[in-house]
């Protein structure tokens, strides 16, 4: 994607979203692309998951009424709560706004677990998954903390892929820790898709 192209996408996700998600959308963004940067990931990774941060909040603000309408025209079928539809329905959004040749398989992929994780997931889906957990706005201590230990790892890890793989899993693994933590003791759905990740990863 080019460089006119991929501003003009920028600009109609700001419509969609609004200027307070884009303001977090844009902090993805650079969150990814400075975990990219420290993990030695090249320019085609970089480009994709920078397109990904971009796109995983496209229907976040779609009403509940909304979100379920996209469930069942885009044959949705897995059982999610209503604080995690967006990531699914984003993701076949997305990629029927703007194609298949922006929106390919590992991009829709990072955008469709970006909230819950899934099973066996990839660099790129983790990448995402961490950004949008770390990312500089989040103001929860925990998000501030994961932030610090991430930030901290990927100073040191020096652009070995090998050790950036590790430090993916590692820290998404701490994310879904604290995630199921919470939900545990708000009493709140859990979406199988984070045990299936969790499962998957240990």
């Amino acid at each position: 994607m080019n460089g006119a192209d991929f501003e003009k996408i920028k600009e109609e996700v700001r419509l969609y979203e609004g200027e307070k998600r884009f303001a977090h959308t844009l902090a993805v963004m650079r969150e990814a692309e400075y975990i990219c940067r420290k993990c030695g990931f090249d320019e085609a990774f970089t480009n994709k998951a920078v397109t990904a941060a971009l796109l995983h909040d496209i229907t976040k603000k779609f009403s509940p009424e909304e979100q379920s309408a996209l469930l069942i025209k885009y044959g949705i079928s897995s059982a999610s709560s209503e604080p995690t539809m967006h990531e699914k329905t984003g993701a076949h959004f997305a990629r029927e706004r703007f194609g298949k040749d922006i929106v390919d398989d590992e991009i829709f992929s990072a955008v469709y677990h970006h909230t819950t994780g899934g099973k066996n997931m990839s660099a790129l889906d983790m990448t995402i998954f961490i950004a949008d957990y770390t990312e500089e706005t989040r103001k929860h201590d925990i998000c501030r903390k994961t932030r610090e230990y991430l930030h901290n790892k990927c100073e040191k890890i020096n652009r070995d892929r090998a050790n950036a793989e590790i430090l993916l899993k590692d820290v998404t693994l701490k994310i879904i820790a604290n995630t199921l933590e919470f939900l545990l003791r708000e009493r709140q759905q859990i979406d199988t898709e984070t045990v299936e990740a969790w499962n998957s990863m240990i």
